[in-house]
């Protein structure tokens, strides 16, 4: 009887030592792990080993396995776990109980600690639209390739080594590939090219979560790019419509990032669509603009675009050669 009093002493003084230290790392995000509220069944294992292999280090040794007390912080109602299917997360938050809701912008920085919401998420975030966002993105960013790919064309030559049919296609492109479903909404990992993503920002979102995301800007010029990933015509020009009569627009991060990606055909879809919305551009993006225009092409049987790509539009501006509802 002694000897098993000391063996659950031991295990009850390892387990009080484990919370403690996990405690520290689960009271504020990092680079690393920008949500410490909601965590993956496999970012949870690499976070308990972590504490084992620091309390081993100081002399703390332990026969309890990872599982064992994950299951011990359940019981107590510290974690709880939520099932999509193909994720399993857990909310690791005193009290967190069952019926905790995940916040999907949440989720998506567990399950992808590096990557950035953009795209419909991002759409929702800002405010920027009416509608639930029917799916959310999160994107790797990467170095641009040396040759052109999808994300990576830098202009007017580039489009030109691109297929029509691959510039302008009928049926929306994949939105990725699926990480999870959660509540009947899926959720997307896609990878980008990072000069074409210039507009990224750091946002405070609860004391235990850091949400990497796009700003506003990038947001609606990710939707001239992209716009059945920011959920549709309906949602592209709503966005635009909104953004820019609620003012909140910094045109001079419009002209920051539109130098940053040196991509003329979102160019042109920005001054067709500041049309389009009755927005008057300021001197400096005007400028920039009118600097595109003249840059054109126009005997390049590549010249004429689609305002928003996969939707064969009819009506022409003559002035951006992009075509129009």
């Amino acid at each position: 009887m002694p000897q098993r009093l000391s063996t659950l002493q031991n295990e009850q003084a390892y387990r009080e030592a484990f919370l403690a230290r996990l405690s520290q790392k689960l009271g504020t995000p990092s680079s690393e792990w920008p949500t410490v509220r909601w965590w993956t069944e496999r970012s949870l294992n690499q976070l308990c080993k972590r504490v084992r292999e620091e309390l081993r280090t100081e002399g703390q040794e332990g026969n309890l396995t990872n599982k064992a007390l994950l299951d011990w912080l359940q019981r107590l109602g510290l974690a709880d776990c939520l099932q999509t299917g193909e994720e399993c997360f857990y909310l690791l938050e005193i009290g967190a109980g069952a019926n905790a809701q995940a916040d999907p912008l949440e989720l998506l920085m567990a399950a992808k600690p590096a990557g950035v919401a953009c795209y419909f998420s991002a759409v929702s975030f800002h405010s920027l639209t009416t509608q639930h966002p029917g799916h959310h993105h999160s994107a790797e960013l990467s170095k641009p390739r040396l040759g052109p790919d999808k994300e990576d064309a830098s202009g007017e030559g580039d489009e030109k080594k691109r297929s029509i049919r691959d510039q302008e296609r009928r049926e929306p492109r994949s939105l990725g590939t699926l990480l999870f479903r959660y509540q009947d909404t899926p959720f997307y990992f896609t990878r980008r090219s990072a000069r074409l993503v210039p507009g990224v920002q750091s946002r405070d979102y609860g004391p235990r979560t850091r949400l990497r995301i796009t700003t506003l800007e990038q947001t609606l010029l990710d939707s001239l790019y992209k716009p059945f990933h920011c959920g549709g015509p309906e949602v592209v020009f709503e966005a635009w419509q909104e953004g820019m009569a609620s003012r909140r627009v910094q045109e001079e991060r419009l002209v920051e990032y539109l130098k940053a990606m040196n991509y003329p055909a979102t160019a042109r879809r920005v001054a067709v669509m500041l049309e389009i919305v009755g927005w008057i551009p300021g001197a400096e993006l005007r400028r920039l603009l009118e600097e595109t225009k003249g840059a054109m092409d126009r005997q390049s049987p590549f010249a004429k675009i689609s305002l928003l790509p996969g939707l064969d539009y009819q009506a022409l501006n003559e002035d951006w050669l992009v075509r129009t509802p």
